[in-house]
């Protein structure tokens, strides 16, 4: 995959969960009338619409590069790879193993962090809701005191 598909690719996932979240934002609206996911909302239908123009004015400035960079990264020096060449016993080929490796444990290792950090987040809000006495749908919303009771 060229980076230009990349690109174009990537802008489409972020059109794809700039509409996932307008949709929800607007669910949530319907459900608390909170101006606040009115706002989200409408943020992210404009985002979803900038990110479209973005995404064609993109392609079409980029339609000519294709070509460019097939003449320009002709050379055979670009496909030096030793695996291609039948050297997949060499330090460089083992180094581009180990690099790999390094990179997918990194990888791993930060979608782990990402992933245990919202569970922390889960655990904590449970333990609260739970300290407040709060049970069932009543854990999802935010507990808001009257004036009275303050």
């Amino acid at each position: 995959m060229s980076l230009r598909a990349f690109h174009l690719f990537f802008i489409g996932v972020s059109v794809a969960l700039a509409a996932f979240f307008a949709a929800w934002a607007a669910s949530q609206y319907r459900a608390g009338h909170e101006l606040v996911y009115a706002l989200a909302a409408v943020g992210a239908v404009a985002a979803c619409g900038a990110l479209i123009a973005y995404g064609a004015a993109f392609q079409r400035k980029t339609r000519h590069l294709l070509a460019l960079l097939v003449v320009l990264a002709a050379p055979r020096a670009a496909y030096a790879c030793p695996v291609c060449f039948g050297q997949s016993d060499s330090p460089m080929a083992s180094a581009a193993n180990l690099s790999i490796l390094v990179m997918l444990i990194i990888t791993i290792a930060m979608l782990a962090a990402f992933a245990s950090f919202f569970i922390i987040l889960m655990r904590r809000a449970r333990a609260a809701a739970a300290a407040e006495g709060l049970e069932g749908p009543a854990k999802a919303r935010l507990h808001v005191r009257s004036v009275e009771e303050c």
